[in-house]
């Protein structure tokens, strides 16, 4: 009879909800509030192909099946299904006829895939085994929280939102359920990340000027204002007597950019603030900023306003620019989330580094509420030069092909690239969206590897809005490019010295982290030792069985994507 290594598993008040049946890593549905994915056929075959297997293992070594599922061998079992089923081969979603036959066939050789899942580690939940490097300096460039601030009572969508999005049962206010202590919680103690930077969602700033506007009934306020993020920042912080948490200052161009220039020169007048990045969205909509037909539109960062905000971040000494690409938001202006200008803006600025938030991913896609639904699984397919119509991260090659900025591995002789490449593609939201697709997710980051190179990616996950990352974490950890794949479409290996750059080390040269120094600090701060106490006192695991945050039916997402757009404030 195997001793359980999760008593967390039971040391819950009778009161309390029991805990949801869940694979140790997301398939279904989720949301990070900006899309939602629903549940394919082909993931509810995989979870009940998962549940199987787990109930046939948990019995044979005497545990309950919500234990194995949390034990390192119910990781391994889900990447093994991963591998087996994963892979979507109808516009439905549906998984391959021969991969639901008997659970075996699937689109690799001999039931291989890319996620390294060997049969001994799916059955022993006692060994634990770590066949990943447990050692990885882990930077997240892109995490949310909120604060208390004014957005409450002049920007309802948003409260709105976050009291569907919540999932803490014991608080009597939801709102602050992606609060400081729930932050702190999720990234450090219940996951291996050793530093974040913090980010805020867009919406209009409350000036002055707007109450005297016609439309004076716009929501503004930001769900995480620039002062509280430096707030945010400096309790964490303290609390973890060392530097866990990085605070970018939120921009919004195309909202009165006189003030927003003039909220920047503030910001850094000012040594505690400290700012690590800049924060934009192009793709979101400004009541004060009108096309000729009078509608609010975003902005290209080529547009004097995007220039003119690049300016003045570089002559006040903060080079780095986090732009959201992709990833469409119901309501926003389709044509502006398109990278197009990545390529020409990071041309003309080679003193910049423009840190392109989701990869660019789903990029030409969306513009209403239905859009956001689910990703298409036809556009992580290989880069194609003569493609006239890229999506997605496809997009943003091109852009960066065309601009010169990078060269064309399958077209050699014609070297072309003007200077260092300063695009970094980030993969909050869109790791997670094509992780339980083998073939999607080697596309993905095969890709990038290829064209852009493993010292210009970097991670991030969306979280606290997804709850813990460490899903994502144990997923990549254990993710590989198929000699397939390599061989098919020449992307590279990914090794384990790559994986150390794109978990942290190439945002360490971004943000002028000292990581090897850094991380020796992390180990030994409050949030390590709180997890270390955990681990020994009610079990290690405990994100496990938590599922992912966010919206749990479309019906509840389309209630949120309506009011925002009626709003003019996606999010």
């Amino acid at each position: 009879m195997a001793k359980t290594k999760f008593p967390w598993v039971n040391l819950r008040k009778k009161t309390e909800p029991e805990l949801p049946l869940q694979p140790p890593i997301w398939v279904g549905t989720h949301s990070n509030g900006e899309y939602f994915h629903q549940e394919t056929k082909r993931e509810a075959l995989m979870k009940k192909e998962i549940f199987k297997r787990a109930d046939e293992r948990a019995r044979k070594v005497g545990m309950d099946r919500r234990s194995f599922l949390a034990s390192s061998a119910g990781v391994f079992t889900t990447l093994a299904v991963f591998n087996e089923m994963g892979c979507s081969s109808t516009s439905d979603g549906a998984p391959a006829k021969e991969a639901v036959e008997g659970g075996k066939g699937n689109l690799f050789n001999f039931g291989d895939g890319p996620y390294v899942a060997p049969p001994e580690a799916q059955c022993d939940p006692g060994a634990e085994l770590n066949l990943a490097p447990d050692d990885y300096f882990i930077f997240d460039v892109q995490t949310h929280s909120f604060d208390d601030g004014e957005w409450r009572t002049r920007n309802i969508v948003y409260p709105i939102f976050l009291g569907i999005i919540a999932s803490c049962k014991d608080e009597t206010d939801k709102l602050n359920c992606m609060n400081q202590k729930h932050y702190g919680e999720l990234m450090f103690v219940n996951s291996q990340t050793t530093m974040s930077v913090i980010t805020s969602w867009p919406a209009a700033t409350c000036f002055p000027e707007r109450d005297l506007l016609k439309n004076a009934a716009v929501a503004c306020g930001l769900p995480l204002s620039n002062e509280a993020m430096k707030q945010l920042r400096d309790s964490l912080n303290e609390l973890a007597k060392s530097q866990r948490v990085i605070n970018q200052v939120q921009v919004m161009p195309n909202d009165m950019i006189e003030h927003q220039i003039e909220g920047m020169y503030a910001a850094m007048e000012d040594p505690t603030w400290r700012c690590g990045s800049w924060k934009a969205y192009p793709a979101w909509r400004s009541d004060t900023y009108l096309n000729k037909d009078g509608q609010a539109m975003g902005y290209f960062m080529t547009d004097p306003i995007g220039r003119a905000f690049i300016e003045a971040g570089l002559k006040l000494g903060v080079p780095n620019f986090a732009i959201h690409k992709g990833l469409p938001i119901p309501g926003f202006d389709v044509e502006h989330n398109k990278p197009t200008d990545i390529g020409p803006i990071a041309m003309d600025y080679p003193d910049a580094n423009f840190v392109i938030y989701h990869s660019g991913i789903h990029a030409g896609t969306g513009g209403n509420v239905t859009a956001a639904l689910a990703p298409t699984p036809t556009e992580n397919v290989p880069y194609d030069p003569t493609d006239p119509n890229p999506l997605g991260v496809n997009m943003l090659i091109r852009s960066l092909i065309d601009a010169g900025l990078i060269d064309d591995p399958d077209s050699p002789g014609t070297k072309t690239a003007k200077h260092k490449l300063n695009v970094f593609a980030e993969m909050g939201s869109a790791w997670s969206n094509v992780m339980g697709d083998p073939v999607q997710a080697q596309h993905y980051i095969g890709k990038l590897l290829k064209y852009l190179g493993p010292d210009n990616i970097v991670w991030g996950t969306d979280c606290i809005l997804l709850g813990s990352p460490q899903p994502q974490i144990e997923t990549f950890k254990n993710f590989t490019i198929t000699a397939e794949y390599q061989d098919k479409y020449g992307y590279p290996e990914l090794t384990v010295d790559m994986k150390r750059k794109i978990f942290g080390l190439n945002a360490a040269k971004i943000y002028h982290v000292d990581a090897a120094a850094k991380r020796c600090v992390l180990t030994q701060d409050q949030f390590a030792m709180n997890a270390r106490e955990l681990d020994e006192t009610i079990g290690p695991r405990r994100w496990a069985v938590q599922g992912p945050l966010g919206p749990r039916t479309p019906e509840e997402y389309f209630a949120h994507a309506r009011a925002a757009r009626a709003k003019r404030v996606p999010g």
